[in-house]
């Protein structure tokens, strides 16, 4: 069975060498025939291609004529021709296959190609992260006193102002009025585990709420009650001098509270032009005095890294590959 009966220009020495590829069954038995035209020197060599193993090879001949090979192993094999000329010669080629055995006849001898990437590796040390905790800080932990409405001497409104630390994920706060909130909110982390409370000593039931170990702070009975709002730094000023047009931010405000917590994530949060938050509290009684204990806390991501050998590839080769027909 003719398999191949072609015109071809076998490369000279300045060139790359011609190349041929066909796959062959255990046992078959290829002839091969070059004519050489020209009737220059030419190098032929036959081998196993993924091996490399030589099946056969010459470094001079004027032509090759009857060539009869038995094929060891079922495989692709590379026949490759170069001419001892400058420059490239025509030749006739042609190759017979002689199957091994009826079962075998109608084996494909066309190769096909696939893409196959080479990778070559290195190792190297690189800091890798391992776990990120929250870690509490403390911005607000303050007690003030807001007159009632009709007082002379004071204002029953006021702010307080407090920045976000680089990282914060998320930020709570609580607001109450007077003592009893205070002891109540104190009282809240008592159940849980010892040594936990040490936390930002007083804020830490706040601090337990911000990283999800109390599910809710008290809400208590109280003489009074304040009103509180959000603002930048402008608003916050109106608000204070008792202006109008004063205009809040939605995300943490309370009417008429007697306490009062939040949790903000920082995605949530507006910036603002001078980085402050303002927090701005107003006293509705036009008798009563009271006094306000205000907490803020930031819970701020940290990551902790480790040194580590990571394996990385250094180069990426791609090449083509035979594809072995099957039987």
């Amino acid at each position: 069975m003719k398999i191949a009966d072609l015109e071809v220009q076998v490369a000279g020495v300045q060139q790359p060498a011609t190349q041929f590829y066909y796959a062959f069954q255990a046992g078959d038995v290829v002839v091969l025939d070059l004519e050489n035209k020209a009737k220059v020197g030419y190098k032929v060599t036959v081998t196993e291609y993924f091996s490399n193993s030589p099946l056969y090879a010459t470094d001079q001949a004027k032509k090759v004529n009857n060539l009869r090979l038995t094929i060891p192993q079922k495989s692709v094999y590379t026949i490759t021709v170069q001419g001892l000329a400058e420059t490239s010669t025509k030749s006739h080629f042609t190759l017979t296959r002689i199957p091994a055995s009826a079962a075998t006849q109608h084996f494909n001898t066309h190769v096909a190609w696939r893409n196959v990437q080479d990778t070559t590796w290195t190792t190297t040390t690189q800091k890798v992260l391992v776990k990120t905790e929250l870690v509490p800080e403390l911005l607000l932990d303050k007690t003030f006193r807001l007159a009632s409405r009709t007082s002379i001497t004071s204002s029953n409104r006021t702010f307080e102002r407090f920045k976000l630390p680089a990282g914060t994920k998320h930020w709570v706060y609580w607001v109450g009025v007077g003592q009893e909130s205070v002891v109540a909110l104190q009282e809240t982390g008592s159940t849980l585990a010892k040594g936990a409370s040490t936390l930002l000593s007083g804020s830490y039931p706040l601090v337990a709420f911000g990283l999800g170990l109390l599910p809710q702070l008290p809400q208590v009975k109280s003489s009074g009650y304040i009103s509180y709002y959000l603002f930048n730094q402008k608003n916050a000023t109106m608000f204070k001098a008792g202006e109008t047009g004063w205009k809040p931010y939605s995300i943490a405000r309370g009417q008429d509270v007697l306490s009062d917590y939040g949790k903000i994530l920082a995605t949530q949060t507006p910036k603002t032009e001078d980085g402050y938050l303002y927090l701005g509290f107003e006293n509705p009684s036009t008798i009563t005095g009271l006094d306000l204990t205000l907490k803020v806390v930031a819970f701020i991501e940290q990551p902790t890294y480790q040194n580590k050998t990571v394996r990385k590839p250094s180069n990426i080769a791609t090449r083509k590959e035979p594809v072995l027909p099957a039987d």
